[in-house]
């Protein structure tokens, strides 16, 4: 088997936020992904930056909980105003500081659904508190993409993962079943 050679592994989990800060319910379309998800995926900021593994923590990063809205949603909510980096917008009632604003041709991970903001997979336990999942091993929640290096091929890919494909199974396998 070809060992893997990747540049790099971005997991993620599609997620509606309200925000709302009390009364009607206004939802979203979130993202929880990985510190290096913006970055595996070559996807730049517009304006502003993406979040990094720094800012993967489970309470935030220097800045804080921070987030990263589509271009879409910030020409929507924000009518494209370069003074969105630094406001705060409550995801489900918590605050999380804008950083940054994707290019307008990136519409998200998942095909055939958009995005409007992407949060770091960490802070996920400061919005659901005792109930995250991060924690839990019978929440399955996450899809993962590899960015494979030059020369790699899909096929070469498929072998190595099927190869480490029972390890993943039994570090990921709720107790009990």
């Amino acid at each position: 088997v070809v060992p893997l050679r990747l540049i790099g592994v971005a997991p993620w989990s599609d997620v509606r936020f309200d925000l709302s800060r009390g009364g009607a319910t206004e939802l979203v379309e979130g993202i929880w992904a990985s510190g290096s998800f913006f970055e595996v995926l070559g996807v730049p900021a517009v304006l502003g930056r993406t979040f990094t593994p720094a800012d993967d923590h489970r309470s935030g990063g220097p800045d804080g909980p921070v987030a990263v809205i589509s271009y879409a949603f910030w020409q929507r909510r924000f009518g494209g105003a370069a003074d969105v980096i630094g406001r705060t917008i409550a995801l489900d009632r918590v605050p999380f500081t804008i950083v940054g604003v994707t290019p307008p041709s990136f519409l998200g991970p998942t095909p055939g659904r958009s995005f409007d903001l992407a949060a770091p997979l960490g802070t996920e336990a400061i919005v659901r508190g005792p109930r995250s999942w991060l924690d839990n091993r019978s929440t399955w929640v996450l899809e993962i993409m590899a960015r494979l290096k030059p020369g790699q091929t899909p096929e070469q890919a498929t072998l190595a993962f099927r190869a480490i494909q029972p390890q993943i199974r039994e570090a990921t396998l709720p107790e009990g079943w």
